[in-house]
């Protein structure tokens, strides 16, 4: 290959690359997704107790960590289902089938 071909193509490749990092605007890790929330607090109908439900897990571990009183049954498993007002104060249901059916909550 000639240095000319060379040079061109790394040069075209350069500039390729100059424009690709030049465009950050629109990057996967933009502030609003790493920005801090604040906590978003639920109320559980069955202890009457708040608790965080700004991740999943958060719910679950409420669940899992003492024994509550289920307000219906899984049509599926049969399993306890458990209401709760989320932080918009709407009602929801919280149900596992994997973790009713090897027993993995308290109740």
């Amino acid at each position: 290959m000639s240095s000319e071909r060379m040079r061109g193509s790394y040069g075209s490749s350069a500039k390729q690359q100059l424009n690709h990092e030049a465009t950050t605007e629109h990057d996967a890790v933009n502030n609003r997704f790493i920005a801090k929330r604040e906590p978003e607090v639920a109320y559980c109908l069955s202890c009457r107790a708040q608790f965080s439900e700004s991740l999943p897990n958060d719910i679950i571990q409420h669940y899992m960590n003492r024994k509550h009183e289920p307000c219906c049954r899984c049509l599926y498993c049969n399993g306890p289902m458990y209401r709760y007002r989320d932080s918009k104060d709407a009602v929801r249901y919280y149900h596992d089938c994997h973790r009713s059916k090897r027993f993995l909550d308290a109740s």
